[in-house]
Formats: structure tokens, C-alpha cells, sequence
């Protein structure tokens, strides 16, 4: 089995003193003459390269017979093969071994000098977690803002229809919420942020409100004993009509729903 070089991956040469950075380009000119080399002679490295030779000797030897020519005066491609492979392993070999020393003595200078990259390393891990704080912070104020805004968005249809919740900007609303109220699944970030605005679109508000669909909007009824009450019409709905509370109709005809095939009244209100 031939086998590769194996080389170490260090930082940047930027991060380097000279004389590592120096090896480094030792090193890395080895393997590239390995590499190179490996790839040059790749089908006689391949542990499968006897087969591979025969097989051409096999298709050479069979396209002489079909020229008329005599197929044993082909030049063998398994017998080069094995001619030349001792001295294609022993070179590939040789070439791997000074990748390998190459890298042994970039290992030993860089272990030298590895002490001045502390003081880097620890002022990148300082700054970027004062980074991380501040995206982290802006994040809390950002989500907390998207939370207010969720809440006025459903507190403002609220009043559209038949709601008639109090104001509130304290920071209980500062959790997003989805249409419904709920909250959400997807964890905080754009997973999130996208649920919640799908919500609000499939409850039938658009983005700018221009085409929001209409509110459950307020309408009364009137009782069989002349009481009227004042409720949301989706609940009225239900009630007009029921068996369950006979007597019950539109104090305006109005809001009745369309007769069965027009187009329901709702449905053209806002």
C-alpha cells in the first residue's frame, strides 16, 4: 500500500514568524512535487493497476485481430507496467518521506514561536465576545420590539371587529406573538420572525393593510322579547335561527347573510 504524506494545517501565514512562514513554503513546495508526482502516475499506484494494464493488453490484442494484424506483435501495456512501477513506487515513496520531514521541521520551529500567538488569540476571543454580546443585546431589543408590534397589530384588528381590548405597550407584549395570539414554535430568530408573519397572512391581514380581509365585525340582535344585544357577527350568526334559542333575529336586516348562492354580506363588509 502506498502511502500518502501527512501534513499539518497551521494559521494563516500572516500569523507566522518568517522563519516558520518560510518552512511552511518548504513544506508545501513537497507536496506539491508529491501531488503532482501522484496524480502523473495514479493508474500505476492504484492497488488494482495489474487489472487495469491487462484489460488494455485485452481490448489492444482484440482490435489488432479485427485489423488483421497479429495481436502478439502489440506492444504490451502490462508489461511496461511492470517495468516501470518499482521505480514509480520508490519514487512516490521517496517524495512522501520529504513531505513528512518537511512537515516535522515546520512542527518543531512553529512549537518555537507558538507562545507569541497567545496574546492574539486571546484579544480575538476578548473582542469577539464583546461582538457576540452586543448582536446578542440587539437581538433581546429587536425581538422585543417585534413582540410590541405583533400586539398592536391584532389589538388594532381587535378594534376593527368586535373587540374592544385596553392599550398596553408594557413590556408583557414584547414576547411575538402569532395572530391567534399564540406563540410561536419556531425558535427565536428568522425562523421565528417568519412564522409570525405568515400567521398574520393566512388570518387574512396583509402587509400594508391595504387588502386586509373584513373584521368579525359588531351587529346586534334582537331577542323574542324585544331585548336587543350587541356581539360579534360570526356569534350572531349562530344564534339567528337556532333552535336551541328560538326567537332570535337581525335587529337590521342588513346584516342578515345573503340568501343561499349570493354573496354573504361579511363578505362585503368591513
Amino acid at each position: 500500500m502506498n502511502v500518502s504524506p501527512s501534513i499539518t494545517a497551521l494559521p494563516p501565514a500572516d500569523l507566522l514568524p518568517e522563519s516558520v512562514r518560510s518552512l511552511l513554503e518548504d513544506r508545501d513546495a513537497a507536496y506539491d512535487r508529491w501531488s503532482d508526482f501522484d496524480a502523473e502516475h495514479a493508474p500505476l499506484l492504484s492497488e488494482s493497476w495489474e487489472a487495469a494494464y491487462e484489460a488494455r493488453d485485452i481490448v489492444a490484442a482484440a482490435e489488432a485481430v479485427a485489423a488483421g494484424k497479429d495481436p502478439m506483435k502489440v506492444k504490451s501495456a502490462l508489461v511496461d507496467a511492470r517495468d516501470r512501477r518499482p521505480r514509480v513506487i520508490g519514487a512516490f515513496r521517496e517524495l512522501v518521506k520529504a513531505v513528512n520531514v518537511a512537515d516535522r521541521a515546520l512542527v518543531r520551529e512553529y512549537r518555537k514561536h507558538v507562545n507569541a500567538l497567545a496574546p492574539v488569540a486571546a484579544a480575538g476571543l476578548q473582542s469577539t465576545a464583546k461582538a457576540y454580546e452586543d448582536a446578542h443585546r440587539a437581538l433581546l431589543e429587536a425581538r422585543a420590539a417585534f413582540g410590541r408590534a405583533t400586539a398592536f397589530r391584532r389589538y388594532v384588528r381587535a378594534w376593527q371587529g368586535s373587540g374592544s381590548p385596553d392599550f398596553s405597550d408594557s413590556d408583557s407584549g414584547s414576547v411575538p406573538t402569532l395572530a391567534s395570539g399564540m406563540a410561536p414554535n419556531a425558535e427565536p430568530g428568522l425562523a421565528e420572525v417568519r412564522e409570525v408573519m405568515d400567521s398574520f397572512r393566512a388570518a387574512g391581514l396583509s402587509d400594508d393593510a391595504s387588502a386586509d380581509a373584513p373584521a368579525d365585525r359588531l351587529v346586534k340582535i334582537r331577542f323574542g322579547d324585544g331585548q336587543e344585544m350587541e356581539l360579534a357577527y360570526s356569534q350572531a350568526r349562530a344564534l339567528v335561527g337556532s333552535a336551541n334559542v328560538p326567537g332570535v333575529e337581525w335587529a337590521d336586516p342588513a346584516d342578515a347573510p345573503a340568501a343561499s348562492g349570493a354573496v354573504d354580506q361579511e363578505a362585503t363588509r368591513a
